[in-house]
């Protein structure tokens, strides 16, 4: 099964760790804090809108980080 999301980000989570935010093909966001997935109909959460101001890293920005410790 192709994946879904085509780009994504890392926004610092409240709690420490953090949350990955994608991007569909269509432009479409989603979120993997529990804010998004468990509200219907979906609304933006502050993860996504933090991504759409800019903020955030790139996925493979973060992982590359990770590695070079």
């Amino acid at each position: 099964m192709p994946d879904k999301w085509v780009k994504r980000w890392t926004i610092p989570s409240s709690r420490g760790g953090l949350h990955i935010v994608g991007q569909d093909a269509e432009g479409n966001y989603g979120c993997d804090c529990i804010g998004w997935t468990r509200h219907m109909p979906r609304r933006d959460c502050t993860h996504i809108t933090q991504v759409k101001a800019g903020d955030g890293r790139t996925f493979s920005e973060t992982i590359m980080d990770e590695l070079m410790g």
